[in-house]
């Protein structure tokens, strides 16, 4: 039974192929879906650096099969969206992300210093997305990125003269949906952060000068790219161009960061159709 040529499914997940017969008046097709490691599956990933891969190596339960799936009786081979297509997305639709800005790399130019360029790891953001057509959305997140300079949770012990960068910022974006990328250019209001640090740690050499940090607020723009893998999970980049800090006597001044994230997107609400 269907309803508006849509019907829905339920199955036990498995690691062998799924046989779908597709019956209509004039057309039946035989389809075989191939599973797929489960976002659940990916997501240990990030969650328990993998270790939860190997507790679910052998559970059918760390597959899944295409979500979304269009026969057609023209179509040799049924075609398979891995994400929502046209008309998935409505005006009202509102979302929440969650991402890491796992690699960070900052050109800053303090004040009364010369520019500064590094790059590292680890951050966070939270965001908003509200869809106010099927194709098109406006964003507004807020971020927090670093550079330290390795990927993965461990003890740092440093030795000498260090620099350390970070940068706190909001940002309000318009963005497209094609198919699984998004595309979007927006507003931008940082406060960057450059902080020279010295340690006495194992008898390092002098440092060429006193410890300081020197900090600032800047607007400019953001351009951020994305492609979704899942529903939920998605990667992206975002660029960062700075033009504007009011508060130094230097006022106008170019800097960027860039920044390559894993997000997480989670559905709130969605205004409904009258029928």
């Amino acid at each position: 039974m269907t309803q508006n040529n849509k019907t829905w499914i339920f199955v036990e997940r498995s690691k062998e192929p799924l046989q779908i017969t597709v019956s209509t008046d004039s057309l039946e097709k035989e389809i075989i879906l191939k599973p797929r490691n489960s976002f659940a599956f990916w997501s240990n990933i990030v969650f328990n650096y993998g270790i939860g891969m190997l507790v679910d190596k052998n559970n059918p339960k760390r597959y899944t099969y295409p979500k979304n799936v269009y026969v057609n009786s023209s179509d040799t081979f049924p075609r398979i969206f891995r994400t929502p297509v046209k008309n998935i997305y409505n005006k009202g639709d509102f979302f929440v992300n969650l991402s890491i800005p796992h690699v960070n790399a900052f050109l800053l130019k303090p004040e009364a210093e010369s520019y500064k360029a590094n790059a590292g790891f680890w951050g966070v953001a939270v965001g908003m997305d509200y869809y106010y057509s099927p194709k098109h959305f406006i964003n507004a997140s807020a971020f927090g990125i670093m550079d330290i300079f390795i990927p993965f949770p461990a003890p740092v012990t440093y030795a000498g003269e260090h620099e350390f960068m970070s940068s706190m910022y909001v940002a309000a974006s318009h963005n497209h949906q094609i198919k699984n990328f998004t595309i979007g250019y927006g507003l931008s209001y940082s406060r960057n952060s450059w902080d020279l640090r010295n340690y006495g740690r194992l008898d390092p050499p002098e440092p060429s000068r006193d410890p300081v940090k020197k900090a600032h607020n800047a607007w400019g723009f953001v351009l951020p790219v994305s492609y979704k893998f899942y529903e939920q999970l998605g990667v992206g980049l975002t660029y960062r161009p700075t033009f504007f800090r009011p508060a130094l006597t230097q006022k106008f001044a170019y800097e960027h960061t860039i920044s390559l994230d894993v997000s997480f997107r989670f559905k709130l609400s969605k205004t409904r159709k009258n029928s």
